[in-house]
């Protein structure tokens, strides 16, 4: 019923397709606490008054979304009052923080998505059960309600990946294997003799890999992370998807559980690019655990990166497949190649002292915005600038570079297949738009990039021709809109910021966020003619702040970079190689 009011707690826009509406568009500020508890007045009738009081309380938490406390619905299966729930996470943030309709999906998608039936619980055990029965059950169309789930699941999956928890096909496998029986009735699901079967051979169902939640326990400092994750193994609607770089993280870090060695619990963004192979990464790494504020003793730096380094082990040995079976985590293995281990035969700028640095802040610029997961700002507008004047000799066509990383290219370009094949398989775009070839167009801007970087490195000769399709190259079209809108002003900033990770030890959150772009600037010279090339790269930030202050939204942090005196935390000091003062 939360996630249900949530929903339709919005203001419903027509779309257009005559073009962009007249005007500026009213404020849309429908999706207010007091309208969403006015909307569940109308369900009030099926419930008891204790539970609509427990509703009401909910939907406040979640609107208000600034504490950290027992949730007044699910914190029902947690007797010992062990799981806190982080209502900050409600506030809706990047893309969907636009207009109600996007920031009631958020909402009602990290409700469900964060939520779930603890398993170890008999009355969690039993209405998970109950959810699952409903799953299967005919829907107002007469098909099973499985097969809309299942088309929600596929395409978001295909974008964020697979569940950490379990989810419908997990138990539902589960729950035929050990009762031998292909469907379960409501009243299975609440049958003692039943849950008690299941209850018997819970260790069979996989635990969740990645701590979520705020655990509170006198129990903490003498129980492993692992035992955790299996004591809090839970059903989930719409569980919150793995992600490798999550992993990462949540292999690195801890709070006060037993460890066999010291983890920080508070991580960087550098433990990402390391984890993918990136050496000097892996170094900075070293310097991050060894500064004040971490102060661990050579000894324990030691052992931590051992553990980093199993880590990188155990991705290196991901399939392919797997780095593919989602755009995200696709998208995070190209920026595994960018590992900035460049010798004789490249260019001298990749060779130089800097360069390592630029390759960092390149990945975690991008990982910024692939946490971010989306496209925030949309394609300018601008005309060729012509000359009516009489014609003289033609100025030397522009020499533009490409940086030549063969591996990047060609991991860029099975990203671009993937994603291809993906939206025909899902049938995510309508037929008229997959016809206009907007991807298609794109690869071969790729495949083109991919090309001339193979000419760079062998110095091989590349045509005026070829250096004028670069000079005219638009990358833009990949960010416009489908749909006819109205470009307000801060779509064309493209600074932007997101949460990664939440220290409950200190209260505090660490941020990735990307500022106004550097102009960087390279010294090249292929087929024997040296010049000084020019392009834009990330601006990237990493800073905490604390949990008490709520979440940072991409308004607030655009606020602060493009003030007329930006207020933006340090730079931080493994990028001050780059800078020219």
């Amino acid at each position: 019923t939360v996630p249900l009011v949530v929903l339709e707690n919005v203001k419903v826009v027509k779309i257009r397709t005559d073009g962009p509406p007249p005007g500026k568009p009213a404020p849309d500020n429908a999706d207010t606490a007091k309208a969403a508890l006015a909307r569940l007045d109308r369900y009030k009738k099926d419930f008891s008054p204790q539970t609509l009081a427990r509703l009401q309380q909910e939907l406040a938490l979640v609107y208000a979304a600034k504490d950290v406390t027992v949730s007044p619905l699910f914190g029902g299966y947690d007797p010992d009052g062990t799981l806190k729930a982080d209502y900050t996470q409600y506030l809706p943030r990047g893309h969907y923080a636009k207009n109600s309709q996007l920031r009631g999906y958020f909402r009602a998608m990290m409700y469900l998505g964060r939520n779930g039936w603890p398993l170890s619980q008999p009355s969690g055990l039993s209405d998970a059960l109950l959810v699952m029965v409903m799953t299967a059950s005919p829907g107002p169309d007469g098909k099973p309600l499985a097969a809309s789930w299942r088309r929600l699941m596929d395409v978001t999956g295909f974008f964020a990946g697979l569940p950490d928890n379990i989810a419908y096909p997990g138990l539902r496998d589960f729950t035929v294997r050990v009762l031998g029986k292909d469907s379960l009735s409501p009243a299975d699901a609440v049958n003692q003799d039943v849950r008690s079967k299941l209850a018997a051979s819970l260790n069979e169902l996989p635990a969740p890999r990645i701590l979520a939640d705020i655990l509170v326990s006198p129990q903490i400092p003498v129980t492993t992370k692992s035992q955790h994750l299996a004591h809090i193994r839970s059903f989930h609607l719409f569980g919150q998807r793995f992600s490798p770089d999550a992993w990462i993280f949540s292999r690195l870090t801890a709070g006060q559980e037993k460890t066999e060695l010291r983890l920080p619990s508070m991580p960087t963004g550098l433990f990402v690019p390391a984890a993918l192979g990136n050496k000097p990464a892996r170094d900075l790494v070293a310097a991050f655990l060894a500064q004040p504020g971490q102060a661990f003793t050579p000894e324990q730096v030691e052992a931590f990166l051992g553990r980093l380094d199993a880590t990188a082990a155990q991705l290196a040995e991901m399939p392919e497949s797997d780095w593919y079976a989602s755009l995200a985590s696709g998208w995070l293995h190209v920026l595994s190649t960018l590992k900035s281990a460049y010798g004789q035969g490249w260019p001298g700028y990749m060779q130089s002292p800097p360069f390592p640095a630029k390759q960092i802040e390149s990945v975690l610029g991008s990982y910024t915005e692939l946490k971010h997961a989306t496209i925030l700002y949309a394609k300018p507008n601008y005309a060729e600038f012509g000359s009516g004047e009489e014609e003289g000799t033609p100025p030397p066509v522009p020499k533009g570079f490409v940086e030549p990383n063969p591996d990047f290219w060609n991991a860029l370009l099975r990203l671009v297949d993937t994603a291809k094949a993906g939206f025909a398989h899902y049938k995510i775009l309508l037929p008229e738009v997959e016809e206009e070839g907007r991807l298609d167009r794109f690869r071969k801007q790729v495949a083109f990039y991919a090309a001339l970087a193979d000419k760079e490195l062998t110095n091989t000769p590349i045509g005026e021709e070829d250096y004028e399709t670069l000079r005219l190259a638009n990358l833009s079209e990949m960010a416009s809109p489908f749909e006819p809108v109205v470009i307000e002003p801060d779509q064309c900033q493209s600074a932007l910021t997101v949460d990664v990770h939440t220290d409950s030890v200190t209260g505090r959150v660490l941020y990735e966020g990307t500022a106004e772009p550097y102009v960087m600037l390279a010294l090249v010279g292929n087929e024997a003619s040296p010049r000084l090339v020019v392009g834009t790269a990330f601006n990237h930030y990493e800073f905490t702040r604390p949990l008490a202050e709520g979440r940072l939204t991409d308004q607030a942090w655009r606020a602060a970079v493009y003030a007329r005196q930006p207020k933006l935390p340090a730079k931080n000091d493994w990028y001050k190689v780059l800078l020219v003062k």
